[in-house]
């Protein structure tokens, strides 16, 4: 079973959550897209650390960008752009969806930063023991 198809279940769930946040709006905004695919990243970039164990950091991205390209498809039919005709947006969508991908790239490799920096990812050469190490308290 691939990577993709072991996260099959958690891309689904957040379809489904995103489709729900957004069932009353029927345009969104480019503004609300990029704010919802950063919630998205932050748990596929976290559910791949959780499955992926051992894999290259390269593949985990292509999957999680992968992953987050379906989620874009599934749920922004529309994106509002301002000072842009409405007739004219559907024809542009993939070019807003190219660019917005770019970003989400960045977004990933920050994240993963982020998370490994402030310790949600243990890094590879921290010791599996560490939590059991008592912290030496000064004596004063």
């Amino acid at each position: 079973m691939t990577l993709l198809e072991l996260l099959k279940p958690e891309l689904e769930s957040l379809i489904l959550e995103a489709k729900n946040a957004l069932k009353e709006v029927r345009i969104v905004a480019v503004s609300q897209a990029w704010k919802v695919l950063q919630l998205a990243v932050a748990k596929i970039v976290q559910a791949i650390e959780v499955t992926a164990v051992g894999v290259a950091g390269k593949d985990k991205k292509a999957v999680a960008m992968e992953i987050l390209s379906r989620f874009y498809d599934s749920v922004f039919i529309v994106i509002d752009i301002p000072f842009v005709p409405t007739l004219v947006e559907p024809i542009i969508h993939k070019y807003v969806k190219a660019f917005l991908m770019i970003l989400v790239g960045s977004t990933i490799d920050a994240m993963v930063t982020t998370f490994k920096d402030t310790g949600v990812f243990p890094s590879k050469d921290s010791d599996p023991n560490a939590e059991n190490v008592t912290p030496k308290i000064s004596e004063k």
